[in-house]
């Protein structure tokens, strides 16, 4: 009887724990379960939003730093909105109405004026506004010092912030609270900056034709570089007189490898070296490689340089020319770099040194091994000699994904080359 007793009682105990269980299942361990789904689809919208809002700032900064007449937070709301929604997974993400004006703002550049941009709190923020922009995700972090005191105080730079159509508490079973805390509001948001100015790539992929500084700067007009046509846009070749893309540039540019119509000479310091053609030792063989800024690099004395075949298909394109600022007759790397030896180097003897990269739209060109003529009416050769060697086009300022900010100064112009980049 008392072995019966036991065993009853061993039986009552495993009821007990199965019903404990039940609980533990049904109060614990599936709101675990479920909280766990649900912040995690929490913050995978959040990944989303942020890859939109990346997208729209950098997208919006492209268009301030090409145009600042397409700088405008109401023409601009439909193609980035496309873009927002484009980077979330239902297409369901749009500007953030509540911030700045439809989700965008602006501080432009030095010396320049937006008229249909915002001015960014950021860029005037108190210190309980940066404390606030830390404790909410929603919002940009505040700017670094680098944009408020250092070198890139004179920068612009936009913000966007992109929300989803939805409220927090139509995609989520949790209560508003958790996403708010995650977020900073009802809705999910995310915010991104992106700066853009004047850059500096440490190198670039290019023709083995180099020019001069001085024949660069005697050609756009630098120091007021007042010079340069907009982009190409469109198809090929990407200008038009008769349709809605920029119209062809009232006249041409010209990078020669013999001869100069300029008024540089071997006097000025990045003038051209008397008998030393600016085709570049090294590349010759493959007619492209990557160079270096800062890099020495020697000049050819040949003046056939490279076959017309390899123009061809760049034809009616966006080139990158490697600059130089001085010449002499030996490889001086490790030697400062002054006028006393800027103007050392001829024929065979003459070293490059490259300062930057200009961004050449190439129409034609007059070559010893085949010429074409420009694709800009009236279809003239460049240069005004048949004696000459040059390639035809348009500089241009132009936007490029590499490099960092380079603020220009009167010894570093840096060619008309912006970049833009994620700015926090």
């Amino acid at each position: 009887m008392r072995r019966l007793s036991k065993m009853r009682g061993i039986r009552r105990d495993r009821g007990a724990t199965a019903v404990v269980a039940a609980l533990v299942v049904t109060f614990i361990a599936m709101p675990a379960m479920a909280l766990s789904v649900d912040m995690g689809n929490i913050m995978f919208e959040r990944r989303q939003l942020q890859n939109g809002s990346d997208a729209t700032s950098m997208a919006l900064a492209q268009m301030c730093a090409n145009d600042v007449t397409t700088c405008n937070a109401t023409t601009s709301v439909t193609s980035l909105n496309a873009l927002a929604s484009a980077n979330a997974i239902d297409n369901a993400s749009q500007l953030n109405t509540a911030i700045g004006t439809n989700g965008q703002c602006a501080r432009p550049p030095t010396g320049v004026t937006f008229t249909g941009m915002p001015a960014c709190a950021s860029s005037t923020a108190t210190a309980a506004q940066k404390t606030a922009a830390l404790n909410n995700l929603g919002l940009c972090p505040p700017l670094s010092d680098y944009f408020v005191s250092g070198a890139g105080k004179d920068l612009g730079y936009v913000e966007t912030s992109v929300q989803t159509k939805s409220s927090a508490t139509d995609n989520t079973i949790l209560p508003s609270i958790f996403s708010q805390a995650l977020t900073g509001g009802a809705r999910d948001t995310a915010c991104a900056r992106a700066a853009w100015g004047p850059g500096g790539p440490s190198s670039l992929t290019v023709l083995p034709l180099a020019m001069s500084e001085c024949d660069w700067a005697a050609q756009v007009g630098y120091p007021s570089a007042t010079n340069y046509p907009p982009g190409p846009s469109g198809t090929w070749p990407g200008y038009s007189n008769t349709d809605a893309r920029p119209d062809w540039p009232a006249s041409e540019n010209t990078i020669y490898s013999k001869g100069n119509d300029t008024t540089c000479d071997t006097s000025s310091p990045g003038g051209t070296a008397p008998g030393g053609f600016a085709w570049l030792d090294g590349l010759l063989s493959a007619c492209t490689g990557a160079v270096s800024d800062s890099a020495w690099i020697h000049g050819n004395t040949g003046a056939d340089g490279c076959d017309a075949s390899v123009f061809d298909p760049l034809r009616g394109t966006v080139i990158y020319v490697p600059v130089f600022d001085c010449m002499a007759a030996s490889n001086l790397a490790r030697e400062p770099i002054s006028t006393d030896n800027c103007n050392a180097g001829s024929g065979n003897n003459t070293w490059y040194h490259i300062s930057g990269f200009a961004a050449f739209y190439l129409s034609g060109w007059r070559l010893t091994k085949g010429d074409q003529v420009s694709i800009r009416p009236p279809n003239a050769l460049c240069g005004s000699s048949n004696s000459q060697r040059c390639l035809s086009g348009w500089f241009l300022k132009d936007l490029i994904p590499t490099g960092d900010f380079v603020p220009p100064t009167p010894t570093n112009p840096n060619y008309g080359v912006t970049i833009v980049k994620p700015a926090g």
